[in-house]
């Protein structure tokens, strides 16, 4: 079987299964409306501009239909805005560890300030 012709398959990582569970709450079905999408995540953005977005390729969600009709409804299914959310988390964590690596002489945070200082024993007077 030849698959030169094939288009390359674009494989999202598989979501976390908290993620999928929140949106399933939030949303209550597999098929998300993405006018529900736009205003849940990306309020900053009209409708126009925010389907313009995702056929640009900015955002990164495929976008669904039930029919082939030109004006079926658009929907997102909950493992693709899932995966969505795990990746911005992910790539925020990334982010936050690179920046830490790039200033080592920085003033402790206030987390790591509690838990890293050694505890002096005081007396207690009367």
């Amino acid at each position: 079987m030849n698959n030169a012709n094939q288009t390359p398959l674009r494989l999202h990582p598989a979501p976390e299964s908290t993620t999928v569970e929140m949106l399933y709450r939030t949303f209550g079905n597999v098929l998300i409306p993405l006018e529900k999408i736009r205003e849940a995540y990306f309020r900053n953005l009209n409708s126009q501009l925010f389907v313009t977005e995702i056929y640009n390729g900015r955002i990164q969600l495929p976008i669904t239909t039930i029919d082939a009709s030109r004006k079926a409804l658009k929907y997102v299914h909950i493992r693709h805005m899932a995966s969505l959310i795990d990746i911005c988390a992910y790539k925020a964590d990334e982010d936050m560890q690179r920046q830490q690596e790039d200033q080592p002489d920085a003033a402790p945070t206030p987390l790591t300030a509690v838990t890293t200082t050694p505890r002096q024993p005081q007396e207690h007077t009367k």
